[in-house]
């Protein structure tokens, strides 16, 4: 994954700043390609301080590739078409980010978990020594994380919700937390492997939008 992805979306959520609803989407089919998409909701005291900034940040998004649907000034739908090279070439190291993926392979078919502990406040002490952690500013942002499978061998798993194979995750961004799923697949394909790495996106997301975020006001 790109940083950029990282930088440019949560630039767009902490920029609004306040209150902020984020349903993030992957969706991931067959091939191993998958879309991400955002959709934010923000308060309207937020939406108006974001005005200022939302040409910029519009262009920026679709430099980077992303469509932008600006629904209002408080509502904006932001998706990316990732191809197989995009979600399984990436420079960051899932374990680096408390992301554990494990591969059990029997002659027909292969369970993969993952499993991620997240810690965006010891990842962010790590990454930006010199922030204090924006913690009451996240505790704001209601996100909430939903990984589409082109599958519906969902395992074990502690998701919210599992239809088919969608699994729906509340994800606290000033805490702790953990997201895990089990999936069994035919062994040809790595589609649960791609899902893995894009859970990764979470993290990422925090650590590079609030440092740009940090980084306009000064």
């Amino acid at each position: 994954m790109k940083k950029i992805i990282f930088t440019i979306m949560l630039s767009l959520i902490l920029v609004l700043a306040g209150c902020a609803d984020v349903t993030n989407t992957v969706k991931v089919d067959k091939k191993g390609e998958a879309t991400i998409s955002f959709d934010v909701d923000i308060s309207t005291v937020a939406g108006i301080f974001a005005s200022g900034y939302s040409n910029e940040l519009e262009a920026k998004l679709k430099e980077a590739g992303f469509t932008v649907d600006k629904k209002s000034n408080t509502s904006y739908h932001i998706e990316k078409r990732l191809d197989k090279n995009e979600t399984t070439k990436s420079n960051m190291k899932p374990e680096d980010y408390g992301v554990k993926i494990t591969n059990t392979k029997s002659f027909f078919t292969q369970k993969i978990k993952v499993d991620a502990d997240i810690d965006i406040e010891k990842i962010w002490k790590k990454e930006v020594a010199d922030v204090a952690f924006p913690k009451e500013v996240l505790s704001q942002i209601d996100y909430t994380f939903i990984l589409d499978l082109p599958v519906s061998t969902i395992g074990d798993n502690n998701a919210k919700s599992v239809d088919g194979g969608k699994l729906t995750w509340d994800v606290p961004l000033d805490k702790k937390s953990e997201m895990y799923f089990e999936v069994t697949v035919p062994n040809v394909k790595n589609i649960a492997i791609v899902g893995g790495i894009l859970v990764i996106a979470i993290i990422g997301l925090v650590i590079y939008l609030i440092r740009k975020h940090r980084k306009k006001k000064k």
